[in-house]
């Protein structure tokens, strides 16, 4: 068939036009939460090349590290070019993870063995006095912060930059307490440290370790007839290359005796610890917290991706004050699931963390422009939200366009309007008994009427009780469940507590986000009096959430937790809920 040339032209053109926007969506680069492509490849091998050995700090002392270094997919030799290094410094054996089947960089939460085949260098380091470091260790997993070791991470920083296989540019990673590491890190700031991703870490650790006053025994306390814990953790450490013959690992073991594993009981934040053998360190819920280093952290410039996960405990306020304290480059992720377990997120969303460890790093290690820091700084999802608006991003948080809703505790009941008539009040005695998850018996509940229309909380919930007790003392559990049509009940560890005795307020040293602070020293302590009402305002552990149509609100005041001594006999408590003493919960509603 003949066609027209004009035809045939406009053919061609449309062949050559339909090649080219192929081509362009081939080479499409897209940056954003949780997709990443066309900025940065997987060019190298999925293999690696594993060395270690020791490195020797400034006062002597040798610590094991492991380095991880990218393979050439087709010879299989290891590259030389130098490039950006990203290292944890961790108390949870820098080689295995639990088991000699799994390894720490594989399975440990962040899994940054994923960033070598990209063109990074990822490297683990046994904290002083731990596994096959040389040294003595004192607090176990937080031992960074006491005497000689609060340098080590600086010196592994700079040791890790000065190697010819780096490019200078470091990063760090890590959860818990290797989030923690990093906040040490932080506080000496490493000329050569540009980066880190700290997730699930504490920003006051006494609002971890003392929730609300309230001091839990350490779950790193050695029972009595138990092997010395540094003996059970030794038995997976791995030795380094230069140590064939398993002399120096024996050698490192045998500074491990006397390893002081907790700081012991402190019950106030001006206490001393009673196991320290550093006087520096003694007092120790200062000594330890990031939140007294803000003009050193501040000033380090160290740019922080922080990540955090709903349904974990009282790990979980840390990165939301850490985003509004400080003022380094900062971005900030809450994911759904528990501590440290970002595999909820990929099942339900899709949402990979590797993906966002990668785009930070490629920012600030590697200098490639691909707009992270240009996006909104908070990224957060939200439990039962419609499928595709899971994840929303705000400009700051709490988030701007919050509203603060009182619901008023009624005979069982939480309304939005306040009941003036009577004298309102509930009484129950204590019952010593407490399991995590679970109520305790003699516990008091409150629900709102069947939800009308869908109600989204996303932020800090508080609750103001009107309380008295038969005893001097007792601990304040409020915590907030959702309740189906069906009975069915689920909570994300939306929990808050505090001891009355350490009820009195203070103005906060930080920005605490006009949530209620206390200095929980010793000075501020103040029994109760027996049957004087007394009221208490603290905060719950932040949550985002939707309250679906047809559901319930309920708030459970309970009076057990973990760390809450027996009183015998055993108190009566009451709540009162009266137009004089009016007992409430606050939710931050987000229309």
């Amino acid at each position: 068939m003949n066609y027209p040339k004009a035809f045939l032209s406009f053919l061609a053109g449309t062949l050559v036009c339909c090649s080219m926007q192929r081509s362009l969506i081939a080479e499409a680069k897209i940056s954003k939460p949780g997709v990443y492509q066309g900025y940065s490849e997987a060019i190298y091998a999925d293999d690696f090349d594993l060395s270690s050995r020791y490195i020797e700090m400034r006062d002597g002392v040798k610590i094991a590290i492991d380095i991880y270094r990218p393979k050439d997919k087709e010879t299989g030799e290891v590259i030389e070019t130098r490039l950006p290094v990203v290292w944890m410094h961790t108390p949870y054996n820098r080689r295995y993870n639990g088991s000699k089947d799994k390894l720490t960089v594989e399975d440990y939460a962040g899994s940054a063995i994923e960033l070598v085949k990209y063109g990074y260098v990822v490297a683990t380091a046994d904290f002083r006095g731990l596994h096959a470091s040389f040294g003595h260790n004192q607090g176990y997993n937080r031992g960074e912060w006491v005497g000689p070791a609060r340098y080590d991470a600086y010196d592994i920083t700079e040791w890790l930059a000065d190697q010819p296989w780096s490019n200078g540019n470091i990063g760090m990673w890590g959860c818990s307490a290797t989030g923690g590491s990093q906040m040490q890190a932080a506080t000496t700031a490493p000329p050569s440290l540009k980066a880190m991703f700290p997730m699930s870490f504490e920003f006051d650790v006494y609002d971890f370790r003392g929730a609300g006053g309230i001091v839990a025994p350490s779950r790193w306390t050695p029972k009595p007839d138990d092997p010395p814990p540094h003996e059970v953790r030794d038995k997976l450490a791995a030795p380094v290359d230069e140590d064939v013959d398993g002399s120096l690992l024996e050698a490192a073991k045998a500074e491990h005796e006397g390893t002081i594993e907790t700081v012991g009981h402190i019950p106030y934040r001006d206490g001393y610890s009673p196991n320290l053998t550093d006087d520096s360190a003694k007092q120790w819920w200062i000594k330890s917290s990031p939140a007294n280093y803000l003009d050193e952290i501040n000033d380090s410039g160290i740019a922080m991706y922080m990540a955090v996960n709903w349904d974990e405990g009282y790990t979980k306020p840390g990165p939301f004050f850490a985003i509004n304290n400080f003022k380094v480059p900062s971005k900030f992720i809450v994911g759904p699931g528990v501590h440290c377990d970002w595999c909820p997120a990929k099942e339900m969303t899709g949402l990979d963390i590797l993906t966002e460890e990668l785009r930070f790093f490629d920012y600030w290690l590697k200098g490639i422009d691909n707009g992270i820091m240009d996006e909104d700084p908070v990224y957060y999802f939200t439990y039962n939200a419609p499928q595709g608006e899971e994840w929303q991003s705000a400009k700051a948080w709490p988030l701007p366009n919050e509203k603060r809703v009182d619901f008023y505790l009624g005979e069982g009941s939480l309304s939005r309007s306040q009941k003036t008539e009577g004298e309102g009040k509930d009484e129950t005695v204590v019952i010593y008994e407490y399991s995590r998850g679970e109520i305790p018996p003699g516990s008091l509940i409150y629900e709102t009427e069947p939800l009308q229309e869908a109600v989204q909380v996303t932020g800090h919930p508080t609750v103001n009780l009107w309380v008295s007790s038969t005893a001097t003392d007792g601990d304040f559990v409020a915590t907030l469940r959702d309740v189906a049509p069906d009975g069915t009940i689920t909570s994300y560890n939306a929990q808050g507590q505090l001891r009355a005795s350490m009820r009195k307020l203070s103005e906060p040293p930080y920005d605490k986000l006009g949530l209620p602070y206390r200095r929980f020293v010793e000075a501020d302590a103040q029994p109760l009096v027996p049957g004087e009402p007394v009221e208490l305002w603290f905060e719950i552990l932040p949550i985002s959430m939707i309250f679906q149509e047809g559901h319930r609100i309920q708030l459970v005041v309970s009076f057990v937790t973990r760390g809450t001594p027996e009183i015998d006999p055993a108190p009566d408590v009451t709540l009162y809920r009266d137009s004089n003493h009016p007992s409430y919960l606050t939710l931050p509603i987000v229309e």
